[in-house]
């Protein structure tokens, strides 16, 4: 069984950062867990670049490291090297979103061994939050913000990889940096990506797309009443860009094509995502390929729900 804790934090950033960071320091399963990212990140990445490049893009994010490093007890270069996401390799997971209007529900493959397990909330004011489960700290595999836009990551492919931000800062610089989806969609098509990923979007408006992106080009893709993403680009610019095997992805897409013909509410389709028997659920955790959550937004309501794999539904109301 998965577990996935909420931690609600409130502050600036530094502060918050302060207090996740001692938290982490005194989780044994974040332990384990950095031992394997010390393992992929290089002694070789520029620090000074990290910091230009996220003074760039989202300068608030460097308080919060400087935070974690605090609370911690570690130095800021080794906050940055492990956790700003900038200059790493990129990890191949597998996710799953249906996305309407009203809702977005998603499933996220990976292996519980690299993962965090945590659902991080951060309210800088009364009015001003964002919150989402985190990968690598700073990160986000997917999360809301106070202006309803939503954001999740999904790997394509890591053939055309170059220097550049992994998807789970630019889903985190979105949510703290952008209030819809075409904000997000401008932003997209500035930052540096390090790798094809697709970034599945809906805002409290109910406008809602895909931004297929690489290091070498960018696309996005639109649907009418609903819009389904996978681990492959769908549209006709970007689709020479996949990986050669894209079977699961087309399988999942075909599962997905009943939800669109049918109008069903939030509950019902995450109810559907997280049953282990669902043609989304996956249980291939020894290859990397095993459903470690569902989540459900709400932009319209604020609301948040979340269902590790074999463990509890825990119900968010921001």
């Amino acid at each position: 069984m998965i577990s996935i804790d909420v931690r609600d934090y409130s502050g600036d950033y530094y502060d918050i950062g302060l207090a996740h960071g001692r938290w982490l320091q005194n989780s044994e399963q974040f332990q384990a867990l950095l031992a394997k990212v010390k393992d992929f990140a290089s002694e070789e990445q520029n620090t000074e670049e990290i910091r230009t490049i996220l003074t760039t893009f989202c300068p608030q994010l460097l308080e919060e490291l400087k935070g974690i490093a605090d609370g911690m007890m570690i130095s800021e270069n080794e906050a940055l090297r492990w956790f700003a996401g900038y200059d790493l390799p990129a990890l191949e997971m597998g996710c799953t979103s249906f996305i309407t209007s009203e809702y977005y529900v998603r499933n996220y493959d990976f292996s519980p061994d690299i993962y965090d397990g945590t659902f991080l909330i951060q309210r800088h004011s009364e009015n001003k939050w964002t919150c989402g489960n985190s990968e690598l700290v700073v990160g986000r595999l997917d999360g809301m913000n106070s202006n309803g836009l939503t954001c999740g990551l999904h790997f394509v492919n890591n053939d055309t990889h170059k220097k550049g931000f992994l998807g789970s800062t630019i889903v985190r610089i979105i949510v703290e940096t952008c209030n819809t989806v075409e904000d997000a969609i401008e932003l997209l098509k500035e930052l540096p990506h390090a790798a094809s990923y697709n970034f599945s979007l809906v805002d409290r408006n109910g406008e809602f797309a895909i931004f297929e992106a690489s290091p070498e080009q960018t696309n996005v893709y639109r649907e009418k009443n609903s819009i389904s993403c996978v681990n492959m680009f769908q549209t006709d610019q970007m689709k020479h860009l996949n990986r050669q095997n894209v079977s699961s992805s087309v399988d999942r897409l075909h599962a997905l094509a009943n939800l669109s013909e049918a109008t069903r509410p939030a509950g019902e389709v995450h109810n559907w995502f997280s049953d282990p028997a669902s043609p989304v659920f996956y249980t291939d955790y020894e290859n990397y390929f095993g459903t470690l959550h569902t989540v459900s937004y709400v932009p319209k309501a604020n609301t948040v729900e979340v269902t590790s794999s074999g463990g509890e539904t825990q119900y968010i109301k921001m």
